[in-house]
């Protein structure tokens, strides 16, 4: 079987992921390639990601969504130009960034620091939860994309619910966010849910913008808009679930 890849070059250097994804894993050879540069590289990371991303498989929705949110254009070949492949073996002018660890356990609001939260990168206040069919909080996230742009609040809950379950969001339950999942987040739930058909999206606040008509979950019915939401707590706090 073929190991998944994604790759770009800019200014000379080729950066480079490869990925063996789990199904329901909401993390890919892009997602990788992407989150590891915004990591790696938060000052250049705007500009890097404008070059083409190749990749040697069909992208997910999710690697769609991401590209469109935090990239700008993607292509598929059945394999890296032998020239790159050369790079990429020899490290001659080429990073391989999905090696790169990247932490998400201060993502959820029972486990942030205080001091996070006075970053002035992170001044965008989104959140969102997980609940089960009967109403139990399962986890939780917060938007802290300031520094690194694929850290939207709903990526941050996957990356977290897959850290601590490995195993897709569950058949009954339902994702509540402030704001309207934007294309990149709402792949990404796509991909991690186990029934779509048994699954829920709701929202409080729509996305002014128009790359959100992007969304794969704009073509489904999973998601609706909760107006007499309030931005807060929306389950007992005896029915949360520790980890």
């Amino acid at each position: 079987m073929t190991l998944a890849m994604a790759w770009l070059e800019w200014n000379g250097t080729v950066y480079w992921s490869q990925y063996s994804r789990s199904a329901f894993e909401p993390r890919s050879a892009v997602t990788s390639l992407i989150e590891g540069i915004w990591q790696l590289l938060p000052g250049s990371a705007h500009f890097i990601l404008r070059s083409r991303i190749f990749m040697n498989y069909e992208p997910t929705e999710m690697c769609r969504g991401m590209i469109v949110v935090c990239g700008k254009r993607m292509a598929r070949l059945p394999a890296p130009p032998d020239e790159i492949l050369r790079r990429m073996r020899l490290k001659i002018d080429a990073i391989e960034v999905d090696a790169l660890t990247v932490s998400r356990t201060s993502r959820s609001r029972g486990h942030s620091s205080s001091s996070a939260f006075s970053l002035p990168e992170l001044d965008r206040s989104i959140e969102c939860w997980l609940l089960s069919r009967e109403g139990r909080l399962l986890v939780c996230a917060i938007n802290t994309s300031g520094r690194n742009r694929t850290q939207h609040a709903e990526m941050n809950l996957l990356q977290l619910w897959w850290m601590r379950e490995k195993r897709p969001l569950p058949a009954g339950s339902r994702l509540i966010t402030t704001l309207e999942p934007c294309p990149m987040c709402a792949g990404a739930i796509w991909e991690c849910i186990e029934r779509t058909d048994d699954f829920c999206v709701q929202y409080v606040s729509p996305d002014p913008g128009t790359v959100v008509n992007k969304s794969v979950l704009k073509r489904s019915a999973l998601l609706e808009q909760c107006k007499n939401l309030d931005q807060g707590v929306f389950f007992q706090d005896s029915n949360f679930k520790e980890f």
